[in-house]
């Protein structure tokens, strides 16, 4: 394989539909979202680490299913307005964990006569969370027996595969150019975590810039180094 990887190039055979690339990390979020027959209830919790897709998915979905797409603070103000829609995606419902009592309560609230309002009708709920239900300390009960009964799909730390396509799309992102060799370094000795990956990359981006550093495997050592440090 040649040394120097053109890395647009290079990104576009490797990825799946939507520009997403799909392992085995996330499949079987992405199977589930194509089969919402299969969503208990009608509602689907997409839970993943920052950084995993959810926002990509969650708006690829909302396209292919003409779905509104709300903010998690404007639920209540929405019900209130008379939502008439049959399918609804929410993100980040994780916000509600460190939310301020009065909001977290109206969050709370909105949340519920959402899944209500959506289940009467038949429709279809996509809510999208960095943690589980569990870990969210819901103060509306009903509100967490309600999403600990729904369907749920977690997408999981990146495996090797991801990993590579993560540092090529990232690198490509800041237009760095990297040999092939150099790649396959950085993708066995990173940590395996999506915010691991794009904070490196950010960093080198940074450092090979203000010092005009080229991506020696010193360089990469330190880099992969102080980024372990400092995150």
């Amino acid at each position: 394989m040649n040394e120097q990887l053109v890395l647009g190039l290079t990104l576009k055979e490797a990825l799946q539909k939507d520009d997403f690339f799909i392992s085995p990390s996330n499949l079987e979020a992405v199977t589930l979202l194509d089969n919402t027959e299969h969503w208990g209830s009608g509602v689907l919790l997409l839970v993943g680490p920052k950084g995993s897709g959810k926002t990509h998915l969650s708006l690829v979905w909302c396209k292919e299913n003409d779905a509104k797409y709300l903010g998690l603070e404007t639920i209540l103000q929405e019900m209130e307005k008379g939502l008439t829609h049959d399918t609804v995606c929410v993100e980040d419902l994780d916000i509600i964990a460190n939310a301020e009592r009065q909001k977290k309560s109206k969050i709370e609230e909105g949340i519920f006569h959402l899944i209500n309002n959506i289940g009467s009708r038949g429709g279809k709920l996509l809510i999208s969370s960095s943690k589980m239900p569990d870990a969210l300390s819901i103060g509306l009960k009903d509100l967490e027996s309600r999403l600990q009964s729904f369907s749920k799909t977690n997408i999981k730390d990146p495996d090797d595969s991801l990993v590579m396509a993560l540092l090529l799309k990232y690198f490509n992102d800041r237009q760095i150019y990297v040999k092939h060799s150099n790649l396959t370094y950085i993708a066995n000795r990173i940590k395996r975590t999506y915010s691991s990956i794009y904070k490196f990359v950010n960093y080198v981006d940074h450092k090979s810039l203000a010092l005009n550093k080229k991506l020696t495997r010193p360089f990469i050592d330190a880099a992969l180094t102080q980024t372990e440090k400092k995150y």
